[in-house]
């Protein structure tokens, strides 16, 4: 009697640990978190300032384990995948969803775009504080000191090729401590090719060190994903606190239009993931609770990565080793988020301006904002946007003036840009993967 009671009290915290991780780890309560976070942010801007920290602790520790995640994870897949037949037709079909997918954003960024109109402004009013907001913002915004006229042209931009030289890295180990996402995980794609022609017997022992690293960056991102709803609350509150009221009611509809754009690419992901794993879409929609939840409270789709894995891998039961090699290449490579932001920002520029675009510049803005996406993995959200100046550039746009009420609202279209880009690569490698699980690696 004594020992069962001694046993039940040994286990009792044990219990209460589990059901407080559960609790955690719970989808609602990170919503509950969010919402917190933004009231936090309206009447306590200060307080919320404050919390900047945290939310900034919490991505370094995310980021910490994300590339070594990678370095393992794709090294091991390229290594299984060289010794199977069908390995050239996986690389052949992601680059086919590069380009589907790419397109299928214009596509839907522009149709949305061209149907809501959301750079025409009709009320004179509301022209005459968004002009206000603009200048208020220093010298970049003094050319929309006059009521929204056309500009003349101005000169070309810089080339959209000029980034896709710089992928190659002349130092791996700087790209490493740098975080350079794109030029380890093409170092990771080469390094594993190589390794998978080297004899088994020679490389089962750097396999088994992989394996390890894996496994133990997956126990660490379920580690942190219980602190998920803490980081959340003081990274939203951060970003409320700095975006205040006043640009989101002015950049209202552009945020609606891009917010409905990126509704769709997620609705259209989850009817192919449903598809291709046979599942029904409540099923499927429920797998996906954790990585959106981690997409809206990091706003970094590397930092998504391993969970984007556990989403297809262990939740619906795709290949293992295809999925672990995919993710990380098609995250990097499918930036549909970028893409849509930049057919999105452009139209709403010529519409701002009332400049009116002809079946060649649509054209023009279609193919540039592809090719200047391919080239914003690894990029922080300023630098994305400022990426928009090229196709401001070509189209002679004043993209200077325009660029403060994009940064106002940065954080709500990066957050959907983050959407779009997992969801994105979420129903690419579902597309392409084949279903049977392999619980272990070799």
């Amino acid at each position: 009697m004594t020992a069962a009671i001694e046993t039940r009290g040994a286990t009792a915290p044990r219990f209460s640990g589990a059901r407080l991780s559960r609790f955690l780890r719970s989808p609602l309560t990170v919503v509950a978190f969010i919402i917190g976070g933004v009231l936090c942010g309206i009447y306590f801007p200060a307080f919320s300032k404050a919390l900047a920290p945290i939310g900034s602790t919490y991505l370094n520790l995310l980021k910490m384990v994300v590339l070594p995640f990678i370095v393992s994870s794709v090294i091991f897949s390229m290594r299984s995948m060289v010794r199977n037949p069908e390995s050239a037709g996986y690389l052949v079909k992601v680059a086919g969803a590069v380009v589907a997918v790419s397109f299928l954003a214009v596509a839907v960024a522009g149709s949305v775009t061209l149907a809501i109109k959301p750079g025409e402004i009709n009320d004179q009013q509301s022209r005459i504080e968004l002009g206000k907001v603009l200048n208020s913002q220093g010298h970049v915004a003094t050319d929309l000191q006059m009521s929204l006229a056309p500009v003349a042209a101005s000169k070309a931009g810089p080339s959209p090729f000029a980034n896709i030289l710089d992928l190659v890295p002349s130092n791996v180990f700087s790209a490493l401590s740098s975080g350079d996402t794109i030029k380890v995980l093409l170092f990771c794609l080469l390094f594993g090719l190589a390794v998978g022609h080297v004899p088994h017997s020679v490389s089962t022992s750097l396999a088994d060190a992989l394996d390890t690293v894996y496994r133990a960056c997956i126990i660490l991102t379920h580690w942190f994903n219980v602190l998920l709803p803490f980081a959340s609350f003081a990274m939203i509150a951060d970003q409320t606190a700095a975006i205040g009221i006043e640009p989101l009611r002015l950049m209202i509809d552009f945020l609606m239009v891009l917010g409905l754009a990126t509704l769709l690419c997620l609705v259209l992901s989850i009817a192919v993931i449903a598809a291709r794993s046979r599942s029904s879409l409540w099923t499927t929609l429920k797998a996906h609770q954790p990585v959106l939840m981690m997409a809206i409270a990091t706003r970094s789709s590397v930092a998504c990565i391993p969970w984007i894995i556990d989403l297809l891998s262990e939740r619906l039961k795709f290949n293992r080793v295809v999925v672990e090699l995919l993710v990380p290449l098609q995250t990097a490579l499918l930036r549909a988020g970028p893409i849509m932001l930049y057919v999105c920002g452009t139209i709403f520029i010529a519409q701002l301006y009332g400049r009116p675009l002809g079946i060649g510049e649509f054209a023009l803005i279609g193919v540039a904002s592809v090719l200047i996406g391919l080239t914003t993995a690894g990029m922080s959200g300023i630098v994305v946007l400022s990426q928009m100046a090229i196709l401001c550039g070509y189209l002679g746009l004043p993209f200077e003036a325009a660029f403060a009420l994009f940064l106002a609202v940065d954080s709500l279209s990066d957050t959907m840009r983050t959407l779009t880009i997992v969801s994105s690569v979420a129903a690419a490698t579902a597309a392409i993967a084949p279903l049977g699980t392999s619980a272990e690696h070799e």
